[in-house]
């Protein structure tokens, strides 16, 4: 099975220099528990997810702090032809839980660890 099996949803992003409200509202809104930050043209320059909100929060970060200035910029990705598997392997390594995939130097989605795990399950249950 390989990751471009497992997209299912749009990207949700914020660009750069949009305050960290951003992040939060749209993570909010989509129930997902990660952001892709974006420059200008689109390309991923960084993630904000679930537990840097938390970080942030603890760290009373101001909500109208751009994006650029807090997300986590050693963003880690994925190709849509690499291997499910290979996925796994790669987040349980960085210790995360959810990854962009990118194609062409733009992110065509987002893969959780759940979904990973949840198509790993299937698969081994189904052949």
């Amino acid at each position: 099975m390989k990751v471009r099996d497992l997209l299912k949803d749009a990207v949700i992003s914020c660009r750069e220099d949009e305050p960290l409200e951003c992040a939060v509202a749209k993570m909010y809104a989509a129930n997902v528990g990660s952001v892709v930050v974006v420059d200008e043209a689109g390309r991923p320059v960084g993630i904000v997810t679930e537990r840097d909100i938390v970080r942030l929060l603890a760290q009373e970060v101001d909500f109208k702090t751009p994006l650029g200035q807090v997300a986590r910029k050693s963003l880690i990705t994925v190709s849509p032809e690499d291997s499910a598997l290979s996925a796994a392997v790669k987040m349980i390594e960085n210790n995360i839980r959810h990854m962009p995939v990118v194609e062409g130097g733009q992110v065509v989605g987002v893969i959780s660890i759940r979904d990973v795990l949840r198509a790993l399950l299937t698969a081994e249950a189904f052949p």
